[in-house]
C-alpha cells in the first residue's frame, strides 16, 4: 500500500502579511476619508421655503453656516487638525476672521483644502462678505 503525501501550499506567508497590512491601511483611509454628508452639495436651509438665497438676501443663517459646516468644521472644529490656525464655533468665529477667510477661500482660493466650492457657492459666499456678513 502506498502512503500519499500532501504538498504545502507553495505561497509566501509574506503575501498573507502584505495582504492584511493592505487591509488595515484601506480601513484606515476609509476612516478618515470624506463622510457623504461632506460630499453633497450644500442645501441651505431657508427660514421660508419659498424664499430662494440670492446675492441680495445671503446671510449667515440662510446659507454660510450650512457651507462652513459642510466645508471647514471636518478640519476646524475645536480639537481638530488645523484648529490652531482658526477654529470654526459658529457666527462670532466667521465674523472676527472674515477678512481672513475671505482671503484664503475667494482670493487665493487656498481653501478649502480637499475639497471644491460650486460657482453658486463662490457667488453667494462672495455677496456674503460684500454684504458685511449678516447674521440673519
Amino acid at each position: 500500500m502506498e502512503i500519499l503525501k500532501f504538498k504545502k501550499p507553495s505561497y509566501d506567508i509574506r503575501i498573507g502579511r502584505q495582504f492584511r497590512a493592505s487591509l488595515v491601511l484601506l480601513g484606515i483611509a476609509v476612516l478618515f476619508s470624506c463622510t457623504k454628508k461632506q460630499a453633497q452639495e450644500i442645501s441651505p436651509e431657508l427660514p421660508n421655503e419659498t424664499e430662494t438665497v440670492t446675492v441680495q438676501n445671503v446671510t449667515y443663517i440662510n446659507f454660510a453656516k450650512a457651507l462652513f459646516e459642510t466645508k471647514c468644521n471636518s478640519c476646524h472644529a475645536t480639537g481638530r487638525s488645523a484648529s490652531a490656525r482658526w477654529t470654526f464655533n459658529g457666527f462670532s468665529s466667521l465674523k472676527d476672521h472674515a477678512a481672513r477667510i475671505n482671503n484664503v477661500v475667494l482670493v487665493t482660493k487656498t481653501m478649502p483644502i480637499g475639497s471644491t466650492l460650486s460657482a453658486k457657492e463662490i457667488e453667494l459666499l462672495d455677496a456674503w462678505f460684500k454684504r458685511n456678513t449678516p447674521e440673519n
